[in-house]
């Protein structure tokens, strides 16, 4: 089962609302047991490096979000609460890859490139 406010932040980050989705997680980091902390403050990093890249055009920013979350998000493979780890991995290590390569902001391509939480 989804804990319901994973699920209010994969909503909300699918939508674009990437801050939004930090903040549910970021309130449901506080009251998390031990064992899910890591889960979430993954989840946080990775809404933070996106709002950072699409609201503000920080790239080197987002860059090392990405990066953090990432590493953080690895140990919980293949899945967690109804979110495919396996496939955000490749999904965001795919996207992190181009963001370095790209190296400045592009409003319109982002928006396409950005990858789903599934």
């Amino acid at each position: 089962m989804t804990p319901p406010a994973v699920a209010r932040g994969v909503r909300l980050f699918n939508r674009g609302r990437y801050l939004g989705a930090q903040e549910v997680w970021e309130e449901a980091w506080r009251g998390a047991p031990p064992e899910e902390r890591g889960f979430l403050e993954g989840l946080v990093q990775l809404a933070a490096a996106l709002h950072l890249r699409t609201r503000r055009g920080a790239t080197r920013g987002a860059v090392h979000l990405l990066a953090q979350a990432v590493v953080t998000l690895e140990g919980y493979r293949p899945a967690r609460h109804g979110i495919d780890v396996e496939a955000l991995l490749a999904d965001f290590t795919t996207y992190h890859d181009w963001l370095k390569a790209l190296d400045r902001p592009h409003r319109l391509l982002d928006r396409f490139r950005v990858p789903r939480l599934r």
